[in-house]
């Protein structure tokens, strides 16, 4: 088995990746195929729109989607392709039903055989979820076309679901579903906007001590949400915060997430509660939010910003 590894904490952060290169009996096999889709697909820029990432695309939708990160995932399911899903990763369990999908590694060490295997005419990523540029390049030199999405922010997710559904040819589905999910975070925004600001510290791993910081998507939650992310002055996706810096920035409420899952929570709890001289300790606004909704970039990302939104504001009704 041939695969790309890296170790990312959270499926948001971009990931080392050591590149593979070709290898004779792979090329036997599959060199047919990757003749073929060099000749069949090309790089219209119009047609997806304006994401940051590689477009790689047909005249003709796609009919063999191959994802290469739960967000993707969910996002295709969404726009209702689960037929045309052939793969995912070990890590994509929503909805229920991609229970049943042929798995490619995880999104962090995908399995280049495996999707060889599946022979789709579509590989869709996210940029800084999992792997790197570099394993995204080998799967250029194999002849895969590949689609890299990139949602830094709410606005940019709902128009890179746009550009999947312009892609896969669903534009039908996106222009009947995706107005519900905007006029919710819409409504959301709008019932905290004059309420009063709490500052937030969102841990994501303790040991060192992780945070979300101005350019990931969680921060741009947490402001949607009504709240003031005491790290979103640093120009980093997911810094390293000192303990030091928390005590400084005094947050009001502290919320645990991460892929360690809830299992870390008491541990976290009782590390915190010998800081008395923090409010967030002192009124007891210490939370477990799960990180799936708030993490991947995808149509579920709507509750997570109303989990937010109901954390931070809990005596607001929430829409």
């Amino acid at each position: 088995m041939r695969t790309v590894r890296s170790k990312p904490k959270t499926e948001n952060q971009k990931a080392k990746t050591v590149p593979l290169r070709g290898f004779l009996p792979l090329l036997l096999i599959h060199g047919a195929l990757a003749v073929l889709a060099l000749l069949a697909w090309h790089i219209p820029e119009s047609r997806a729109g304006g994401s940051q990432g590689r477009q790689v695309f047909s005249t003709l939708p796609p009919q063999r989607l191959v994802s290469l990160a739960p967000s993707v995932t969910e996002i295709l399911y969404f726009l209702e392709l689960g037929d045309r899903v052939v793969g995912v990763t070990a890590y994509c369990n929503y909805p229920p039903e991609v229970e049943k999908k042929p798995r490619i590694g995880t999104y962090w060490d995908f399995n280049l055989e495996a999707i060889l295997a599946l022979k789709p005419d579509l590989a869709l990523g996210m940029a800084h979820q999992g792997e790197g540029q570099a394993a995204y390049e080998v799967l250029k030199e194999w002849g895969i076309p590949l689609y890299l999405a990139k949602a830094d922010t709410l606005l940019e997710l709902f128009q890179q679901i746009e550009a999947i559904a312009r892609l896969t040819g669903t534009e039908e589905v996106a222009q009947r579903k995706l107005p519900r999910l905007r006029e919710r975070a819409a409504r959301i925004e709008s019932a905290v906007r004059s309420l009063p600001k709490p500052r937030v510290l969102l841990q994501i791993d303790q040991d060192p001590l992780i945070t979300a910081g101005r350019l990931s998507i969680q921060n741009d939650l947490i402001e949607r949400a009504g709240g003031i992310n005491i790290a979103g002055h640093i120009q980093q996706r997911y810094p390293v915060f000192s303990l030091e810096e928390v005590l400084r920035a005094r947050p009001e409420v502290i919320l645990f997430t991460g892929m360690v899952g809830a299992k870390a929570l008491p541990e976290r709890l009782n590390f915190w509660s010998h800081w008395t001289v923090l409010p967030a300790v002192q009124n007891q606004r210490l939370s477990w939010v799960d990180p799936d909704p708030i993490d991947r970039p995808g149509p579920r990302m709507v509750d997570g910003l109303a989990i937010l939104a109901r954390l931070l504001h809990p005596d607001l009704k929430i829409p």
